[in-house]
């Protein structure tokens, strides 16, 4: 592992659009949390009555919002977390846009991307056992 310089700008600057996305559901969030959480449906668990890995993931994003992180880690680890690393990918792709000097990337070797890969796994299938041992219903 380690760090090079920047290949190609796009993942840095995809932080804009998404950050805008990100900004709508923030503030959607904070100002009718209600309306939001009427959105929240899993097809999975109307199909099967399992619930998916992310199910819980708007009640935590809205916990997120509201500045309860144990709240939204409780509900859905696996989304909090993920929503916890995008904030920071979108951090520092605003910080290396703004600083240029900072552009670099993470590059992993062949073993590396494995155990990454793995790990990623690992963590999406023990969020949905959390999930599901964690439901009411």
């Amino acid at each position: 592992m380690r760090l090079a310089p920047e290949k190609s700008p796009l993942p840095r600057l995809l932080v804009f659009p998404f950050g805008l996305l990100a900004l709508f559901g923030l503030a959607a969030s904070l100002f009718v949390p209600d309306k939001v959480l009427l959105l929240a449906h899993c097809p999975l668990r109307d199909l099967t009555g399992l619930p998916c890995p992310t199910c819980g993931g708007t009640h935590a994003a809205v916990a997120l919002a509201h500045g309860r992180p144990a709240e939204a880690f409780t509900t859905s680890p696996l989304v909090a977390g993920a929503l916890v690393l995008f904030s920071i990918w979108l951090m520092a792709g605003l910080a290396t846009t703004l600083v240029p000097a900072w552009r670099h990337e993470l590059v992993l070797g062949p073993r590396e991307k494995r155990t990454a890969r793995f790990l990623a796994v690992l963590l999406v299938l023990w969020g949905w056992a959390w999930v599901i041992f964690r439901s009411p219903g």
